[in-house]
């Protein structure tokens, strides 16, 4: 498979191989442009320039039972952000797009939907960390195991038949650098299953899964963007 390229999306795909390497190419100023791109197209060079100089680097993954998607997503000083993505064992792409739809773009990746509130008084449900990075492994049966486990524990709070289908976890963690000139750091993890969703919540060394209407869990998706105010600029 050789890279297709999309003038006017500016989108790159092939294999995760081709795409690795594409990507590692536009973001080194020595290495040669990658093999079978335009050299003077504007879109790519906003890509480079975006991957040339990260303000922010967001990383997406969303796992469920059709499988495991990861998402790398770096923000340029050019209000332009890159999004490397896997979809599938052998399958890639690079796009671009301004940053200020960054918030829309995230929420269509995960296919984030409207949920059902929780009841009142919905208790938390106590998990350990193995199994909620079980619930996001690329190894399918892995996946099932771990979501049958953590079905039987939130009990009552969800409905078989409705979440075993679709039940998805989507974890969001960004970094970027202070404007103190320290490296920091943001996650944020939600279960939904079916129209219940829950957000992971640490206390210590303890984790929970606490009910929460879907608003609260997109809130917290998106809430692990730092404010213009917060990153250093990366430029000398």
């Amino acid at each position: 498979m050789t890279i297709e390229y999309d003038p006017t999306s500016g989108t790159l795909r092939g294999t995760v191989e081709e795409i690795r390497s594409a990507r590692t190419a536009l973001r080194d100023e020595d290495a040669p442009p990658p093999a079978g791109l335009p050299v003077d197209d504007p879109i790519l060079e906003a890509v480079r320039t975006a991957l040339r100089t990260p303000m922010l680097a967001l990383e997406v993954t969303n796992s469920g039972p059709g499988g495991s998607h990861r998402h790398l997503i770096d923000a340029g000083v050019n209000a332009v952000t890159v999004r490397w993505s896997t979809a599938g064992s052998d399958l890639a792409e690079l796009a671009p797009s301004p940053f200020q739809v960054l918030p829309g773009a995230i929420t269509r990746l995960v296919g984030f939907r409207p949920g059902r509130p929780p009841a009142d008084g919905a208790p938390a449900v106590a998990v350990e960390a193995p199994q909620i990075q079980a619930l996001a492994s690329d190894d399918a049966t892995e996946r099932t195991g771990a979501w049958e486990q953590i079905r039987a524990q939130l009990g009552e709070l969800v409905d078989p038949a409705e979440a075993d289908a679709s039940w998805q976890l989507v974890r969001s963690h960004c970094s970027w650098t202070a404007t103190d000139g320290r490296a920091t750091e943001d996650l944020a993890v939600y279960l939904r299953a079916g129209e219940a969703y829950f957000v992971l919540v640490q206390d210590g060394e303890s984790l929970e899964l606490v009910p929460a209407p879907s608003i609260t869990a997109w809130e917290a998706m998106m809430q692990v963007l730092p404010g213009a105010s917060e990153i250093e600029d990366p430029r000398p």
